[in-house]
């Protein structure tokens, strides 16, 4: 199978689990249900809505000016303009197929910037292990102080239903025995091939995490660096935060809460592309923790995931046009 064969297949794959996740999210709702939605978004204010898009395409710039950073100790200086549009346009083709936007970038700048594809991925890489030590941040930040709720959306939504299932199929139990069995067995008899592949991928885990920090040090103001790391990560809170005032239902709502609405929310992106389908009922099942019910929740997840999504898309689109227009000579070179 040829690599466009491949990447048309996992789009489609993707595009089917995020149209699943949406029927699976409206299929129990009434039609009553559904107006009230349709009047929550008819009644919304809109104004938060293009502020929330605002300080979300702030966190764009930044991480253009951060990876710009990333670049310079390598002898490279490209056009900001060159790298904010590479990231609008990986951040587009990440909504076909999931991280697919990252090579993407890179390979913009190959083309616009002459830079090598191993150093922009390799700056990447960094980037990627930075946003992972931001994200563990927001969870220790939301345990800390949000644990309580944390643990009641993990027990209504895995552990209740889970025993619930088991409570009305007891063939279940036969069924989880007989498989958590086999693992044990396979696990026993492949155990020396398994510690030997972990202990290899773990090493080079830990090595790669450690390199790619190391970099930072390296940087000419490694402190501006973690500081605009810290601060994207902030602008997601503030973007989220902001679109809560659209709704008067959600417009009271907590720091604590709309912290974790962005760490659920951002588990959703990280595991279906762009969190289609997934966001919204997770931002839903979120507050009603907050006395906020699933349908205004579900217009509010719906109105901060598609006024990003249609961000992005228009962004990236003009991106697109832009780059070849605004590099005309390297075009011609």
């Amino acid at each position: 199978m040829n690599k466009n064969a491949s990447t048309i297949l996992k789009f489609i794959l993707f595009f089917g689990i995020g149209v699943l996740l949406i029927w699976l999210s409206l299929r129990n709702l009434t039609a009553e249900n559904i107006a009230e939605i349709k009047n929550a978004l008819s009644r919304a204010n809109y104004f938060w809505v293009a502020v929330s898009v605002a300080v979300g395409m702030l966190s764009h710039i930044i991480r253009a000016v951060r990876w710009n950073m990333l670049l310079a100790p390598l002898g490279h200086k490209p056009k900001l303009s060159n790298t904010f549009f590479a990231v609008m346009i990986g951040y587009l083709v990440n909504y076909a197929v999931t991280r697919l936007g990252e090579v993407s970038r890179c390979g913009i700048l190959l083309r616009y910037e002459k830079i090598p594809l191993n150093e922009s991925v390799g700056t990447v890489i960094v980037e990627r292990l930075v946003d992972v030590l931001c994200f563990f941040v927001l969870v220790l930040i939301v345990l800390l102080v949000q644990f309580d709720t944390l643990y009641s959306f993990i027990k209504s939504n895995f552990i209740d239903k889970l025993a619930e299932k088991y409570a009305t199929n007891p063939n279940l139990y036969i069924f989880s025995i007989v498989f958590l069995a086999l693992i044990a067995l396979t696990i026993f008899l492949l155990r020396k091939k398994i510690k030997s592949v972990l202990g290899e991928r773990y090493f080079k885990f830990i090595k790669g995490f450690t390199d790619g920090l190391q970099t930072i040090r390296k940087l000419k103001s490694p402190w501006l660096f973690v500081f605009h790391s810290f601060f994207i990560w902030f602008i997601y809170y503030a973007m989220m935060h902001i679109c809560y005032l659209a709704l008067t239902e959600t417009a009271g709502l907590s720091v604590g809460c709309a912290l974790t609405t962005l760490l659920i929310g951002t588990l959703t992106v990280m595991v279906t592309p762009g969190g289609l389908g997934a966001y919204p009922p997770a931002i839903a099942s979120v507050l009603l923790l907050y006395a906020t019910n699933f349908q205004i929740g579900l217009a509010i997840g719906w109105l901060v995931w598609l006024s990003q999504f249609v961000a992005i898309v228009f962004f990236g689109s003009v991106s697109l046009i832009l780059l070849p227009l605004l590099n005309k000579q390297k075009n011609a070179t």
